[in-house]
């Protein structure tokens, strides 16, 4: 049975860090300037990807760094510094789109391994063996293929292949769309969507250009575009069945409480399939786990090779999730262990521990204490100290439950 790498986002290196100690096997990654399809996530400058190269080959994790544009001309003087930054760091491999950029690579960078983005819209076997004729070695496959599909694909090519199994889909065809540009002016396809398919839209009737008149009444809203997450967790005995290489997890612009979540379950997925693929069955806990982050809904996606209106979440409200991070492991010491608080806390609040083993927690905040003394309140992104009744790794996150105080302060925050 072939271990297929769980492949998580990196979009900064906290998350990159979370990932990594999460269970990933592989990250994917960004350079600052926009030469990839999350231009706005933290990404990575030249030097810092160097250090987080460093850091995860240090703990046996693989680096890709995403260069998955379709570049105009004036972009080549960039790509081919992104392209030299790589080599320079060492990344594992490198993530395209265009058949250019692919070639420029090679000629750059003789010895590099190139990986396929989802976005070059791959969906049958020649198309990937004449990629494969170009230097590519692994596939990402466009996410608009069933799993019968794919297992055609696996049977009859020897290139590594790669799915998401995890994040948000676009409305179009694998990543391909022009309503960003056209409405706002910024183009998807150099990693500046603005995703004009999650908005709320109306009618508008010429002659009454003040009156908006809505398609669906729902309460209000009417999201026509608005994608759910895919989340093959409930299939995901099928999904490990096609031999594939590579398992992925969308989500750069994502946080390092959705990264540790997501990660870590299907890890634990991933871990016990292999242990025993006659017996396995997906755990009631998993799939609660994953509910409990940031998400739009969930559905297979093409998987199952049956998609209709439940993919679509028009009387969608907004990103759905119970849980938010609470503070982040900073260090160890002693009895006491050092957090940072992510969002105020307050004493007695009930909290819950996630371990990176799979291990979770709940236990109520007693006892912190800030410079020494005592301290009923935390204020986010303040250092504390507290006695935990059970011993954390640095790094490792705490989470609390969404309440309805934490929605108000966010529908101030938004206005």
């Amino acid at each position: 049975m072939k271990k297929p790498e769980i492949l998580s986002p990196a979009g900064n290196r906290e998350m990159l860090e979370t990932a990594c100690l999460y269970g990933a096997d592989a990250v994917y990654m960004g350079l600052a300037g926009g030469m990839n399809l999350r231009a706005r996530a933290g990404n990575f400058s030249p030097d810092t990807l160097n250090e987080s190269v460093q850091y995860a080959h240090d703990r046996n994790v693989r680096v890709y760094l995403t260069l998955n544009i379709y570049p105009h001309d004036r972009d080549m003087g960039l790509v081919k510094d992104c392209i030299a930054t790589a080599r320079d760091a060492g990344v594992d491999a490198v993530i395209v789109s265009d058949i250019g950029v692919a070639s420029l690579v090679k000629d750059i960078w003789t010895e590099s391994v190139l990986h396929l983005s989802t976005q070059a819209n791959t969906v049958n076997v020649p198309a990937i063996k004449a990629w494969t004729g170009l230097g590519i070695k692994r596939v990402i496959l466009a996410r608009e293929l069933c799993a019968d599909e794919i297992e055609y694909i696996r049977k009859n090519v020897s290139t590594e292949l790669e799915v998401f199994i995890h994040g948000s889909v676009c409305i179009s065809i694998s990543g391909r769309c022009l309503i960003s540009s056209y409405l706002n002016a910024r183009d998807a396809n150099r990693g500046e969507c603005t995703q004009p398919c999650r908005w709320d839209y109306a009618l508008l009737e010429k002659t009454r250009p003040s009156q908006y008149m809505p398609v669906i009444e729902e309460d209000g809203f009417t999201y026509l575009y608005n994608s759910k997450d895919i989340c093959l967790l409930p299939v995901f005995a099928d999904v490990m069945r096609l031999g594939l290489d590579g398992l992925k997890i969308e989500g750069r612009n994502r946080t390092p409480l959705y990264v540790a979540t997501v990660t870590s379950v299907y890890r634990q997925a991933r871990d016990a399939f292999l242990a025993d693929s006659e017996g396995f069955s997906v755990k009631p806990d998993w799939l609660e786990e994953i509910k409990k982050t940031s998400n739009r809904g969930y559905f297979t996606g093409f998987f199952t090779g049956i998609l209709g209106s439940e993919s679509l979440n028009y009387d969608f409200k907004g990103y759905e999730h119970s849980h938010h991070l609470a503070a982040r492991i900073i260090s160890t010491s002693g009895e006491k262990v050092l957090l940072e608080a992510r969002n105020p806390l307050i004493e007695g609040m009930e909290l819950e521990w996630m371990s990176a083993s799979g291990e979770r927690r709940i236990f109520a905040l007693n006892g912190a204490t800030q410079k020494g003394g005592p301290q009923p309140k935390i204020r986010p992104n303040s250092l504390f100290e507290v006695r935990l009744p059970f011993r954390p790794l640095a790094g490792e996150l705490i989470r609390k439950p969404y309440s309805e105080g934490d929605r108000v302060v966010e529908r101030r925050n938004k206005k």
